[in-house]
Formats: C-alpha cells, structure tokens, sequence
C-alpha cells in the first residue's frame, strides 16, 4: 500500500509547522521577556536602607568637598606665593642690615675721629 501526497499537500503541511514552530519559539520568547522585565522592575523598585543611606553620604560629601574647594584659597598659600612673599621679606631684611653696617661705620668713623 502507497500513500500518495501531492506537493501541494506536502508544501503546506511544511509550512504549518513551520508556522506553528515559530508562534511557539515566540511564545517562549514574549515569556521570558515579560519574566525579566518583572524581575529588574522588581530589582529596581526596591531600594534598601543601605542604599538610601549611601546616597545621603555621598551627597554630604559633595556638599562637604565644594566648601572645602570654596574655602582653600583662604586657608592655604600657595607655594610660589609663599616663596614671593619670604624673598620680599629676607630683601628688606638684606636692605635693613646694608643700612645698619653703614651706620655702625659712620659711628665707627666718628668715634675714632673724636678718639684720634
């Protein structure tokens, strides 16, 4: 005994299965798209304590940090500031002992003037 199909039969039975096979892989598919999309908005909507309390922290520290940067060029010199204002003051100093070696000259000179 012989079964006889004709193409026709044979190409749309293929292309029943085919169809079917895809709608299931789809159907798998859209099931475990919806299944992670619940689990990260439920990851997401969750947040801890801890979580909370580190965003508290970390904005405090911003808040601490711009104040130090808007309070450090009060509290601190910089270096070649520093080095500027000794060189300033060991060249008034270097003047200041130039004038006294010339008067301790000039009472030098006046005492022996006086003594000779």
């Amino acid at each position: 005994m012989q079964v006889q199909i004709d193409l026709w039969q044979l190409v749309m039975a293929l292309a029943g299965l085919i169809s079917t096979f895809a709608a299931v892989v789809w159907l798998f598919g859209t099931i475990l798209v919806r299944q992670f999309k619940t689990q990260l908005d439920e990851r997401f909507s969750k947040i801890s304590d801890k979580d909370v309390e580190v965003t508290q922290q970390l904005r405090q520290f911003e808040k601490d940090f711009a104040q130090f940067q808007i309070d450090a060029p009060t509290r601190f010199v910089l270096r070649d500031d520093y080095i500027r204002g000794q060189s300033v003051l060991e060249a008034k100093q270097d003047a200041l002992f130039n004038k006294m070696e010339v008067v301790r000259l000039e009472v030098a000179a006046t005492r022996g003037g006086k003594n000779g």
